[in-house]
């Protein structure tokens, strides 16, 4: 039976691991008719009406609150900030804009654009209610303005932290400001008076203080903002910047290749939010349910990996292919197992500079008895010296017997079963 505390939520986050697209289909499927995704406001609202302890205080989200910058029709340089409607309202709108950078195929061009002829049309209000502001008086108060974090007394004076945040700004930053005092005095025993809470920032590579733009365009893009965090400024630029760290969030632009989740708010108060289906947790937990027949005669041939389930089921791993991390996507249920020999050491010249794990499957084969058609991986992998040196890893081997007859489905195809997602989050 469908849990009505899940299903009957007024908003649901949604995160996809192939990015913008699918996550705003589902978002606004699930937002239904008379329905959005959600704006920076909403966010806004839902962290001012729940627990600092809520989903919406503990993620990050992408909005279709938009902003603009460039030439006003009067010559100057203005930030226009669209809340729910223009250009960037509709998911055409968006990849429109944006396609000024993910279909440039020299790789040389940055960030969202829209037409000058858009954003004059916006200036006169034609989309409907936005705020305008004068690019001097929004950057004039600090030599970095865009990397600068403020404290609540300095959001004051700024009219780009009131027209991202809306109307409820004032609000929402009294409660951050009394939450990032708590979080001093409770973890760090400092009292502090005035902490240093949030940052208004652009893009990573579109900057607004040195990317020019060309003749009949603007700047556009999507607003986001993250889940508030520790971080430790430096005193030199922050004097009164306790040392133990401040709580504050980044308000930034979106850069297309960023991650993104995105709220659906179905008509009405968005109230309380909630996390969204996430398909490896749910494969994880209704595995039984998620099966599908494999049309094998036989067990396929070769060497398996395997991983257990949290309800310590083993299965067999979706092969991974050369040196590569493995996949830890389930494919094959194991009937019986039985241990092959004892723990064995494995040496990869697989290097990667990050912290994953990549080797060759015949690198642990060539450790492993002849008998063994399965292994695992047997605690952490570690390096043999410095950087550069080789890594290596303990292996176990098994010689194991699967249902061939049945597979689980692809974690791919789980993601994009809007219907499937649904019913086992419910």
């Amino acid at each position: 039976m469908k849990s009505k505390s899940v299903i009957q939520v007024p908003a649901m986050a949604f995160y996809h691991w192939d990015g913008f697209v699918p996550a705003w289909k589902q978002a606004i499927r699930f937002a239904g008719d008379g329905g959005r995704i959600a704006t920076l406001p909403d966010i806004i609202n839902a962290r001012i009406s729940t627990d600092p302890d809520s989903t919406a205080w503990h993620r990050y989200f992408t909005t279709t609150t938009a902003e603009y910058v460039g030439q006003s029709r009067g010559g100057s340089k203005i930030i226009i900030v669209a809340h729910g409607l223009g250009p960037m309202a509709t998911l055409d709108g968006i990849c429109k804009a944006y396609s000024y950078e993910y279909k440039d195929k020299s790789r040389n061009k940055r960030g969202g654009r829209i037409s000058r002829n858009e954003f004059f049309k916006l200036e006169a209000g034609d989309f409907g209610t936005v705020e305008i502001i004068d690019y001097n008086a929004a950057t004039g108060w600090n030599e970095y303005p865009f990397f600068h974090f403020m404290t609540r007394r300095e959001t004051a004076l700024n009219p780009l932290v009131h027209a991202r945040l809306g109307n409820q700004w004032e609000e929402y930053l009294t409660k951050h400001e009394k939450l990032a005092k708590d979080f001093a005095r409770e973890n760090f025993r400092e009292q502090v008076k005035e902490p240093i809470i949030i940052k208004m920032g652009t893009t990573f590579n579109c900057s607004y203080e040195h990317t020019k733009i060309s003749d009949g365009q603007a700047l556009a893009h999507l607003i986001s903002i993250a889940q508030p965090m520790n971080y430790q400024l430096s005193q030199g630029d922050y004097p009164n910047a306790p040392r133990s760290g401040s709580l504050a969030c980044e308000v930034d632009c979106h850069d297309w290749w960023n991650g993104v989740r995105l709220l659906g708010v179905r008509p009405g108060s968005i109230g309380a939010v909630c996390d969204g289906p996430d398909a490896r947790q749910l494969m994880r937990k209704h595995w039984r349910e998620l099966f599908e027949p494999s049309g094998l005669d036989r067990a396929p041939d070769g060497l398996f990996v395997l991983m257990q389930m949290p309800d310590k089921t083993w299965f067999t791993q979706i092969t991974k292919k050369g040196a590569s991390a493995d996949s830890y996507e389930p494919e094959f249920r194991v009937t019986s197992m039985e241990k092959v020999g004892e723990l064995a050491r494995f040496y990869t010249d697989s290097n990667y500079p990050v912290p994953i794990f990549r080797y060759d499957r015949r690198e642990a084969q060539a450790v492993l008895p002849k008998e063994a058609n399965a292994y695992e991986l047997v605690g952490d992998p570690t390096r043999t010296g410095g950087a550069g040196s080789k890594e290596t890893c303990l292996v176990q081997g098994y010689r194991i017997e699967i249902d061939h007859t049945q597979r689980l489905i692809r974690q791919g195809v789980l993601a994009n079963d809007y219907e499937t997602l649904m019913r086992l989050i419910g």
